[in-house]
């Protein structure tokens, strides 16, 4: 049962994503790169994932880690480019990026100071907690930014809203594995169903995205 759910959920993950990767290539690649580079990665992952599934539990934990990290990583910087976009058009005073990638900087060196323990899944669990909430937290604030915006940039509020949605199942489906055992499976629903409900989101907002254009035949 579990391993249908699990392979179930997989399918479902790497369709939405194809979604949103297609989506993107048809042209807004170029004005959301980050999210690009996103959307590929966590394609890959979790490909990788699946491959590494008949290996000894270490090594799956090693991948996993090393994916979860890596994807953290990059939705900051999805984040802190959605904030540069937003800031264009808002009447508030935008936080320098400098400063932002800064301060996320010091918060994961930080955490893993705070949570240091010998056992690996615990301590990398309770930094992905802290980095999930702070990048919720940036995306607060680029939602600020959008609300005052002169003129509101449409889609770039449905990317917020579901990189916002995404951010906020991770945190509570790792707060209920946390708590107890008995909601182990309870907060991986919730955090798969939001993550679902994310990438469809940002589908439907990039979908809309014009077509890049073929150049016209000059005259001969």
């Amino acid at each position: 049962m579990l391993h249908a759910l699990q392979y179930g959920a997989w399918a479902i993950g790497l369709w939405l994503n194809a979604l949103v990767i297609t989506a993107l290539v048809r042209g807004s690649f170029r004005q959301y790169p980050f999210v690009f580079v996103y959307a590929l990665t966590l394609f890959a992952s979790t490909v990788v994932e699946i491959g590494v599934q008949a290996a000894p539990r270490e090594v799956k934990a090693d991948y996993y880690w090393i994916d979860e990290v890596i994807l953290d990583v990059l939705v900051f910087c999805v984040v802190i480019a959605f904030i540069d976009q937003a800031a264009r058009h808002s009447r508030q005073k935008p936080i320098e990026r400098q400063w932002l990638i800064l301060a996320v900087a010091v918060i994961l060196v930080l955490s893993f100071l705070w949570h240091h323990s010998s056992h690996r899944n615990l301590q990398m669990t309770l930094i992905s907690r802290d980095l999930n909430i702070c990048a919720a937290i940036l995306d607060v604030i680029l939602w600020s930014l959008l609300v005052t915006a002169r003129r509101p940039d449409r889609r770039l509020m449905l990317l917020s809203g579901g990189l916002g949605l995404q951010l906020t199942g991770a945190i509570i489906g790792q707060q209920l594995r946390q708590f107890s055992h008995s909601l182990f499976m309870t907060g991986t629903m919730v955090e798969l169903s939001t993550g679902f409900l994310g990438l469809y989101i940002w589908w439907r907002a990039l979908r809309t995205a014009p077509a890049r254009e073929s150049p016209r035949p000059q005259n001969v």
